[in-house]
């Protein structure tokens, strides 16, 4: 708030009913033409005299303009504010008067509050910005230009003056105008590093790849070690999915000094990540961490990255620096908490992530559940995740499928289904509930309940594949509605063609059906999708029929190599008294 405002809101809080007076007296107010007080206020401020005395009229003007825009009467404050700013000479005012001639949405008075602002402040660059905005709200070329230009004369170099003008042509609707009152703006500027990135920038948007490529090799050329051209080099690269060049372009930028700047190593590790290379990537952490151990953001991707790659002591080491830097305190407890868990820490474990709070506190509490039940007290377990319930009824749903998951981890398929019966008493249609529920009653046998919840879960949603495709799988597996089981699983394949589960589904029904041939090129494409030891069974039994049984011992010996408890596969291998070829 101006000087002028604050002594008008202290008058009015002790002279409210001078305000009717007021308002009879603004009525015959005879204010000078706009140019005239302009002009009058610009040479009495040049001149250097004093700020005129608080009269009555400008105490009114400040104080209808204040209370109008706290009404949101935007086009009363643009009026009096304006008025204000003649009277005192003060641009501050004059910044209101234009602020509200913007909320307005009226160029031609954003033009009028900004022309007296710069009169009154010649040298101000928040004017300048100003005025740009107004021509290109008012859509003139010849104004905007002009205004951009005179932004540009006045804004130091260190503060990017062709960056701000691209910022403000943002405002532009159209991306081609934009470039092209960029290029108008620019042509004398060509050894202007500023000038060239600002160009770089407005050409992307324009989707003129050529151009946004050489205007930011031409400021990363210009001023040899700013790092943002040549990030945005390597990004519109990504961008345009030619990862390999992008890489080969910032290990060229990294080769060429022997600083570093941090943004581009940053850049260097993600497409390390991005290309699944972990331990380079975790390379370039330790050497941004070398020169500046003390980098939270750094420590904390190192941490999570490190973690990710079961990097475990190179995790320890990031997460103990950043606990001793006391930052990211919830972060630390947590991610500390995932490491004690894989190193077999439980108790370490369990104590971190009973610290943790704000956003990471109810996975963490979900986790202690989990570690509790993992070492056989489920009684624990549960009580935690009831707690949790208590606390979280939004979320009440998700903690009952987690419980119920818990219990059938652990061979509680009955209690499971105890859990899920008693949410889904609340919430009879929630789909996940429903799904849940059935998959917990096949592996009881309990095949009626399963297909009540999959068909109460496709009457809501007749697109919902996994559904179609878990009825038409058991029906296929465990009855000899073959049919009516290759109607489902052809409706699920219809909507998630590329799915390895539905497309062993297919498999599997054309098999029982008696078209082992017919099976095949579903069971191998899905086998090639996901190696899973099931869909390696059935694609056994299918070429064990077609009289391919040395095939079918390749491809057994392989799943039982990945999983060599796996129960389905052992009950088919069982039912053809195979056991594991010798080495």
């Amino acid at each position: 708030m101006t000087p002028y405002a604050r002594i008008a809101v202290l008058w009015l809080s002790v002279s409210l009913p001078a305000l009717a007076v007021a308002d009879n007296l603004v009525a015959d107010a005879s204010a000078p033409p706009p140019a005239a007080a302009a002009g009058t206020a610009a040479a009495t401020q040049a001149d250097g005299d004093a700020p005129p005395a608080l009269t009555a009229d400008l105490i009114y003007s400040v104080l209808v303009g204040e209370v109008a825009a706290q009404r949101s009467d935007q086009e009363t404050a643009f009026i009096h504010y304006l008025e204000a700013a003649r009277l005192a000479r003060d641009p501050a005012l004059a910044a209101l008067a234009a602020r509200a001639a913007l909320a307005l949405g009226d160029p031609q008075a954003g033009e009028r509050a900004v022309d007296l602002w710069q009169a009154l402040d010649p040298e101000s660059l928040k004017a300048r910005q100003i005025a740009a905005y107004v021509q290109i709200e008012a859509q003139s070329r010849a104004g905007t230009l002009a205004a951009l230009r005179e932004l540009v004369r006045l804004t130091p170099a260190d503060q990017q003056p062709y960056m701000q003008v691209a910022q403000l042509l943002a405002r532009v609707e159209d991306a081609a105008q934009r470039l092209d009152l960029m290029q108008v703006l620019i042509v004398d500027a060509a050894d202007n590093a500023d000038a060239q990135f600002a160009l770089a920038t407005l050409a992307a948007a324009a989707d003129d790849d050529t151009l946004a490529r050489a205007a930011a090799q031409r400021a990363a050329e210009l001023r040899p070690g700013w790092a943002e051209p040549r990030v945005f080099q390597v990004q519109l690269l990504v961008t345009a999915g030619e990862r390999r060049a992008a890489a080969e372009l910032l290990d060229g930028f990294l080769a060429d000094t022997e600083r570093h700047a941090k943004e581009l190593m940053l850049l260097r590790a993600q497409l390390y990540i991005d290309a699944d290379e972990y331990e380079p990537a975790l390379a370039l952490f330790d050497s941004l961490l070398a020169d500046d151990p003390a980098q939270p953001d750094v420590l904390f991707t190192a941490a999570v990255l490190a973690l990710e790659v079961d990097a475990l002591e190179q995790a320890r080491r990031y997460l103990t620096r950043l606990d001793e830097l006391g930052r990211r305190g919830d972060d630390v407890a947590f991610l500390f908490g995932q490491l004690e868990e894989r190193a077999g820490n439980t108790d370490a474990a369990l104590g971190w992530y009973a610290k943790v709070d704000g956003p990471n506190a109810t996975d963490a509490a979900v986790r202690i559940a989990r570690l509790h039940a993992a070492a056989g007290d489920l009684s624990r377990a549960r009580d935690k995740l009831q707690q949790l319930r208590d606390r979280l009824p939004d979320d009440t749903a998700t903690l009952y499928l987690i419980e119920g998951e818990l219990l059938r981890q652990h061979d509680a398929e009955q209690q499971a289904l105890t859990i899920y019966d008693q949410a889904l008493a609340a919430q009879p249609d929630n789909s996940d509930l429903r799904y849940a529920r059935a998959m917990t009653a096949v592996g009881l046998d309990r095949l009626e309940l399963l297909e009540s919840d999959l068909r109460h879960i496709i009457a809501q949603d007749p697109e919902h594949a996994d559904a179609l495709n878990a009825l038409g799988y058991t029906l296929a597996d465990r009855t000899n509605r073959l049919t009516e089981a290759h109607a489902l699983i052809e409706r699920a394949l219809a909507l998630n063609p590329d799915e390895p589960a539905i497309k062993d589904s297919m498999g599997w029904v054309l098999y029982r059906m008696g078209q082992p041939a017919a099976a095949e090129p579903y069971l191998r494409d899905a086998l090639e999708s996901a190696f899973d030891p099931e869909i390696a069974a059935h694609l056994g039994e299918v070429l064990w029929a077609l009289g391919r049984q040395d095939e079918a011992r390749a491809i057994w010996d392989r799943a039982l190599e990945a999983d060599p408890d796996h129960e389905y596969l052992l009950r088919v291998l069982g039912k053809h008294r195979y056991s594991q070829t010798p080495d």
